[in-house]
């Protein structure tokens, strides 16, 4: 899954995810002009950088469903943009259509490891965790491996589904070594809440499902929902983030409630039809605050470098260093890889 896992401060957290959500709606609002100009009114100059905007195309239920999973949703002049204002009655009998890489064509919407989206995607991918020095009785390393696809129904509504096939850590009998089991299940219903050239906002409902074993940190229920952005401020450069509330159902010692967030920026350096096409290097700061006063759980935060690129037919690389600067940190460092295929 392309976003990063987390796990005691006091709740100044909160006014920190609350403020840089009204920045990055300033960010994406250009400065000139009255209402006329807002990313969140899809009107005015920022949607014209674009090219061509595509008029409203509503196709009805059936229509926006396979037009999303099936339909040419790369091509230019489908895309146009959505406001928050409209959110009740406009894109959600439309099929989904990829946004446009930025105001100068030089951004594309990607998601990032260590990062939250941000957007809407159409595409699957498979993903390598490494996490070197487990804080934890048993010690030892931390392997798992996981498959993800989202899947667009409409402009306003998409679906991702992650499946952690292996989770593997060390237990405290060394005799019995590694023990290797599956995740926990996870299901996102997701919506677009405004889409400009650039700038987009997503909402995101984090159902995790109890189908993994607790002996590798899975048989947990919980509830996240998650407010995330996408913004291309000026030129190469992109800022996305996001804040959530992780919500257990049931034993809160297994897992906290947790409040959790980051913020990652990033620039592009070539453009897609070349070796090492869409190459982007970034830097990622997560953090997961427990507000539980029985939490036996500290604050994390973590810090780290990752970069993506294209590989060719729509397959991308992808690769992620995390490295805790908290204490006390959950593990030394972790890495993550993933394969990533549009379609």
């Amino acid at each position: 899954m392309l976003q990063p896992t987390r796990t005691r401060t006091d709740i100044s957290f909160g006014r920190v995810g609350l403020r840089i959500a009204l920045m990055v709606l300033a960010l994406g609002t250009p400065t000139r002009g009255d209402e006329e100009s807002s990313p969140l009114s899809g009107n005015g100059s920022d949607t014209q950088a674009a090219g061509t905007v595509a008029a409203e195309t509503e196709t009805g239920l059936i229509g926006a469903i396979t037009g999303s999973l099936f339909g040419d949703v790369y091509a230019e002049g489908q895309w146009r943009p959505l406001s928050l204002g409209t959110f009740f009655t406009d894109g959600w009998l439309e099929p989904w259509a990829a946004a446009p890489s930025g105001r100068d064509g030089l951004t594309p919407r990607h998601g990032w490891l260590g990062a939250f989206n941000g957007v809407f995607f159409r595409l699957w991918s498979t993903q390598l965790d490494y996490a070197n020095g487990v804080h934890s009785p048993a010690g030892g390393n931390r392997y798992a491996g996981s498959a993800s696809i989202f899947l667009p129904f409409s402009r306003r509504f998409e679906i991702l589904i992650d499946e952690p096939f292996v989770v593997s850590n060390a237990t405290i009998d060394r005799r019995l070594g590694y023990r290797d089991e599956s995740g926990d299940l996870v299901v996102a219903p997701r919506f677009l809440l405004a889409e400009s050239v650039s700038t987009t906002h997503v909402l995101a409902l984090e159902i995790r499902t109890p189908t993994g074993s607790r002996a590798t940190g899975g048989g947990i229920t919980s509830l996240a929902p998650r407010y995330e952005f996408w913004t291309n401020p000026v030129g190469p450069w992109v800022v996305r983030g996001s804040t959530s509330l992780v919500n257990p159902l049931g034993n809160r010692q297994t897992l906290p409630t947790l409040l959790t967030g980051g913020l990652a920026v990033g620039r592009y350096f070539t453009p897609h039809d070349m070796l090492f096409g869409d190459l982007v290097f970034y830097a990622a700061c997560d953090l997961s605050v427990p507000l539980n006063d029985t939490a036996t759980t500290a604050t994390n935060v973590t810090l780290g470098p990752g970069t993506r690129f294209h590989l060719g037919a729509d397959y991308y690389f992808l690769n992620y260093w995390a490295f805790p600067v908290t204490g006390p940190h959950p593990e030394q460092f972790s890495v993550q890889f993933a394969l990533v295929k549009l379609f």
